[in-house]
């Protein structure tokens, strides 16, 4: 992949809020992260996604379907009823919820791993599909994608760029 425009840390915790606030949420999760970076293609972390079939419109379905099906797991099913588009506001700062802590924690113990110098994006990227459960997880299992063969591929995308 060329080389593309990196996204520092803010940056995609600025756009991870935006995510979380168009989906209603008060804090700002892994997922919203993982749509943050589905939503620069330009980056190599976004062409990794998109090469995985997981473009921004994809991430967002794929999250949509694990929702329903945790639902259906509790037994609510969604079937007979939609629940409405517009969403209430949330008002305030989001935070970052246990799972986007613990996607910059395993980013920044793999960038501290390979002695690499900066943050990069796609070091988040390997933080947030490594995460063996969680919401994430089951949307990639979901869509079809290996979280572990995605992980990997982050790591030779940084390889590469050492």
């Amino acid at each position: 992949m060329a080389e593309r425009p990196v996204l520092n840390p803010r940056e995609i915790v600025a756009q991870g809020r935006k995510e979380a606030r168009a989906l209603g949420s008060s804090r700002v999760e892994a997922e919203h992260l993982l749509l943050a970076l589905a939503a620069r293609p330009e980056t190599s972390a976004g062409q990794l996604l998109t090469a995985a079939g997981l473009d921004h419109g994809a991430v967002r379905e794929a999250l949509d379907l694990e929702f329903e099906r945790s639902l259906g797991a509790v037994g609510i099913w969604l079937h007979g009823f939609c629940l409405p588009e517009e969403r209430l506001p949330v008002v305030g700062g989001l935070r970052l919820a246990q799972s986007a802590k613990l996607a910059f924690e395993r980013a920044i113990k793999l960038r501290g791993a390979r002695h690499d110098r900066g943050f990069d994006h796609l070091h988040l990227l390997f933080g947030i599909v490594s995460a063996e459960g969680g919401t994430v997880a089951r949307a990639l299992a979901v869509a079809g994608v290996d979280r572990g063969a995605l992980a990997a591929r982050a790591q030779a995308l940084l390889d590469r760029a050492a």
